[in-house]
């Protein structure tokens, strides 16, 4: 593998995917729900291989960006879903095992929701950037 293209392959899974698996893993065990964790590995393996997709297929930077970044939006809208289910446990939780780093903003869905919007709009953003270059 190249260093340019190793660059892109392990930036990318850097950037979007160990934070997906953090917090899927993360939440799961506050929660003790496993509906956490499956949210993390379906948007994961999804990530992982639009990843290597748009770079087998020679997507520019701002393409595959913009793509990931959908991706992400479409995930994080889901992980509210999560969050309002399972609402209550996960604030428990989280007051239990983390008091010093709780605050409501962690566990409402509305903060997922608005990561979810801004991921939009930053992959939107590139499409319409990549699309204007072309």
């Amino acid at each position: 593998m190249d260093r340019p293209l190793a660059r892109r392959w392990y930036g990318g899974l850097s950037a979007g995917l160990l934070p997906v698996l953090l917090l899927g893993f993360g939440y799961s065990a506050i929660a003790d729900r496993l509906a956490f964790v499956y949210w993390a590995l379906a948007l994961g393996a999804a990530y992982t291989l639009l990843l290597r997709h748009g770079l087998s297929a020679g997507w520019g930077d701002a393409r595959l960006a913009g793509g990931l970044a959908l991706l992400l939006a479409a995930g994080f809208a889901v992980f509210a879903a999560l969050e309002r289910a399972h609402g209550e446990i996960l604030d428990l939780g989280f007051r239990a095992l983390l008091p010093a780093v709780y605050r409501p903003a962690t566990t409402a869905p509305v903060t997922a929701i608005v990561l979810a919007a801004a991921l939009a709009a930053v992959g939107g953003l590139a499409l319409v950037a990549d699309r204007r270059r072309v």
